[in-house]
């Protein structure tokens, strides 16, 4: 017992230099990933789309819509309701978006293996809706974490030619690989956002 004072004198700043080791390394990792300037990504087949301030995606009859925060009254999804949109007001389509919004990631930066699977809708809904895993590239993986980073609290549409497909809010800085996009509420639009990822680069 007596011998096992020096052995923990020992070990106890052995695993203080690991720990420090790693957490360095880390930094230095995420140091790196800021410093890599991306070039701006170009309109494509799947855009996830950052909305500016000022815009708001809603959900009605299942089907994802991009309008000004102004225009829309009051949403419920979880209840089942519809929102109550301004008399007059227009929805912003994806062309009109893309001349103000950043494209954060395109098919280009997942790899083709996306699933899709279905999950029963939470009461009073009814039906199901979609869920699909993807898995990024070591570029898309850079690209979400260097934007989550910055804008976390912030709201990405993702369209897929030009039909919204899917809302996703940006809850923590996210240095992942795989993640699940859901709820996608129409399982046709998930099956669309699946076989878009997983088609052929350049068609």
């Amino acid at each position: 017992m007596f011998r096992a004072l020096p052995s923990l004198r020992f070990v106890i700043p052995v695993i203080l230099l690991i720990a420090l080791w790693f957490i360095g390394s880390h930094l230095f990792t995420r140091w790196q990933l800021q410093r890599i300037e991306e070039p701006p990504l170009q309109r494509s087949r799947v855009m996830f789309i950052a909305l500016p301030d000022d815009l708001t995606a809603i959900v009605a009859n299942k089907t994802v819509y991009v309008y000004r925060k102004g225009d829309v009254q009051a949403k419920s999804f979880s209840a089942g309701e519809e929102p109550a949109i301004r008399p007059g007001a227009r929805a912003i389509i994806v062309e009109q978006l893309l001349e103000r919004a950043p494209i954060v990631l395109t098919e280009a930066q997942f790899e083709p293996d996306a699933e899709l699977r279905t999950a029963p809708a939470p009461p009073p809904l009814t039906g199901e809706y979609g869920v699909v895993k993807v898995r990024l590239t070591d570029e898309g993986r850079r690209r979400l974490w260097k934007f989550s980073a910055k804008n976390v609290g912030r709201t990405l549409v993702i369209a897929v030619g030009d039909r919204y497909v899917a809302r996703v809010e940006i809850e923590t800085p996210l240095n992942i690989t795989e993640f699940e996009i859901q709820p996608i509420w129409h399982v046709e639009s998930a099956r669309m956002l699946q076989e878009a990822l997983n088609a052929p680069r350049g068609q």
